[in-house]
Order: structure tokens, then C-alpha cells, then sequence
């Protein structure tokens, strides 16, 4: 089986999950719950995800400002929705990476773009498993079982410590790559990649030259996280769900759950979790599934959607690196 179609394969887990769920619980009553939905609280919720989009976008576009100038909140947004649809067809949301092509241009080589992507997505990840391992240890202690072991997350932060201080090192990334780099890239292609990573640690080294540009950008993402949980509250008050403060801890766990390769957009595993946690509080299977069904449609599909809009206007080549990227107008 090749790498792919594993990959294929792996991936399709959580939607066996999501069915096996459907099939123990009554279908008819959620969409009774989906039917009867408060519309003003659906578009109160669409109303707050459409500024986490903004604030996301606005954290990308100060990030490529230290590689490249003249690139626009606007351009950040579209190639922000353009990245977030394909990355909800693939595991991991590895997609996202297509955004680089956004922001390459005469002065900015594909190296340095792609760079740009990686540092938000590792501010993003930093302050996911902050608010994901807090979350955690304050449900343990509400509901007396320990998810994780002291010791168990202590070896989660080191890890998380020790990949980003050497992913953002230069020198202990190329002793790490040198090995694969000689065993596995053809020798005709060396060059060009030895070209892409200078550029991209180059990159790196612009961003975090400047420490107000990299506090700035923590300080935003965490108020599109805080948007994030009420974006969430208000998406369960439209079907009945009222949990207050306990979606801050709900948000981050699934939001985790959400990065593993066994599902695309957190399909089944976002279930599963949602019945566990929403159970807790005594809400329905049935309930948490209604929840997790508006939460997939709202926060994936829909953004996905204006995605797709903005990708066959602003079409990316997506066959290979070395072609022109779209030409984005830096107004509306």
C-alpha cells in the first residue's frame, strides 16, 4: 500500500467513528434539535466567527510584514480562507501550507513565504497546548479522573519545548535533515531545496528579530481563542446548550482531538469527545451531536466554502512551486 493511500486510509477512521455514533443514537432527534435551532443565536455566532477570521488574518499579515512589505489585511485574509478549505481536506490541516503561495513575489522567495506560514501555525500550536493542557488538568480535577499523569505531561511540554526551539534553530534542523537530505533527494533537486531552506530559516530570522512583532502576534491569537469560546457558546445556546465557563475547557480538547491524522475536520473523533465532556454535565448524546454537527457546518465547511469562492477567482498553482503565484489586488 503506498504512502497515500495510507495516508487515504488513516484518514477515513474518524468517519467510521462518526457513522458507528449515528448508528447508536436517534438520528431523528437531532435533526428535530438542528430544525429548531435559534436563528438569532446562529447569526449572532456567524457574526463573532467572521472577526476571529479578521484577527486571524491580521496575526498572519504582521508575520508576512517582516519578510515582504505592501501585503494587505485583504490579501491575508483571502489567502487565509483559501488555505483553511484545502486544509479541511487533509489530516492534520497540513493544506494550510498552500498559503505561502499568497505571499511569494519578486522580493519574497518561496523559502521566506513558506516560513511565514509555519510561524503562525507554531503560535497557534503553542497556544492551543496551552489552553489544550490547562484545560485538561482543570477537568481532571472537576471530575476526580486523571486524563493525563503528572508525569506524562511533564514529557508533553518538554516535547513541545524541545520541537519549536529546534525547528526555529538552523543549525540542529540541518544535522537533523543532512541524513535524509543525502539518503533521499535526487541530487538534480538539491539545490533548489538547499535554496528553500536558507530562505525559509531567513524568514524565520526576520520574524524574530523583532520581539513587539512575535508579542503582538501571541496577543492576538490569544483574543481569537477567547472569540473562539464565545463563537462556540453562542453556536450551543441556539440548540439549548448552556455551560457556561465549562466550554472554555471543552473548546481547547476538541480543538486538540482535532489535529489527529485519523479524521479530517475532526470528524468522529470531535463526536466522541463531545458526548464524553457534554455528558459530564448531563446533556443528551443526541444534544452534543447536534452541537458537533452546526460546530462542523459553521466553523469548517462555511469557511471552506468562501475558500473555494476565493480560490477559483485567485487560482493557486497547486502543481508546482516555481510558477507565478495569483495576482491579489491589496483592496477590496
Amino acid at each position: 500500500m503506498s504512502s497515500r493511500r495510507s495516508i487515504r486510509f488513516i484518514s477515513i477512521i474518524g468517519i467510521a467513528i462518526f457513522l458507528v455514533i449515528l448508528l447508536n443514537l436517534d438520528i431523528p432527534a437531532i435533526l428535530d434539535i438542528l430544525l429548531s435551532a435559534d436563528i438569532h443565536y446562529l447569526i449572532a455566532a456567524l457574526l463573532v466567527n467572521g472577526m476571529i477570521v479578521v484577527i486571524k488574518a491580521k496575526k498572519w499579515s504582521i508575520i508576512v510584514d517582516s519578510v515582504r512589505s505592501n501585503f494587505s489585511l485583504w490579501q491575508s485574509a483571502i489567502g487565509f480562507f483559501v488555505g483553511f478549505s484545502l486544509s479541511t481536506l487533509t489530516p492534520g490541516k497540513v493544506g494550510d501550507v498552500v498559503r505561502c503561495l499568497y505571499v511569494k513575489d519578486e522580493s519574497c522567495t518561496t523559502g521566506m513565504a513558506l516560513s511565514t506560514v509555519v510561524i503562525d501555525r507554531i503560535i497557534d500550536l503553542v497556544l492551543l497546548f496551552a489552553f489544550g493542557i490547562i484545560a485538561l488538568i482543570i477537568f481532571s480535577s472537576l471530575v476526580g479522573v486523571e486524563i493525563i499523569s503528572n508525569g506524562l505531561l511533564l514529557v508533553l511540554i518538554c516535547a513541545i519545548v524541545f520541537g519549536i526551539y529546534t525547528i526555529s534553530h538552523k543549525t540542529y534542523m540541518e544535522k537533523i535533515l543532512r541524513p535524509f537530505f543525502t539518503a533521499f533527494v535526487p541530487a538534480r533537486y538539491r539545490n533548489k531545496l538547499s535554496g528553500y531552506f536558507d530562505d525559509f530559516y531567513s524568514g524565520f530570522a526576520g520574524f524574530f528579530a523583532s520581539r513587539r512583532q512575535a508579542a503582538e502576534c501571541i496577543g492576538v491569537g490569544i483574543v481569537s481563542w477567547i472569540l473562539a469560546v464565545v463563537y462556540a457558546s453562542l453556536l450551543a445556546k441556539s440548540i439549548g446548550i448552556d455551560v457556561g465557563y465549562y466550554m472554555f475547557l471543552v473548546i481547547p480538547i476538541i480543538s486538540m482531538l482535532d489535529l489527529l491524522p485519523i479524521s479530517i475536520s475532526g470528524i468522529g473523533t470531535r463526536d466522541a469527545a463531545l458526548i464524553y465532556l457534554f455528558g459530564i454535565v448531563a446533556i443528551a448524546p443526541e444534544t452534543a451531536i447536534a452541537f458537533s454537527i452546526l460546530y462542523l457546518v459553521f466553523s469548517y465547511w462555511l469557511i471552506a466554502l468562501v475558500g473555494l469562492v476565493f480560490w477559483l477567482q485567485y487560482p493557486i498553482p497547486l502543481t508546482g512551486l516555481n510558477e507565478e503565484a495569483p495576482t491579489i489586488q491589496s483592496e477590496a
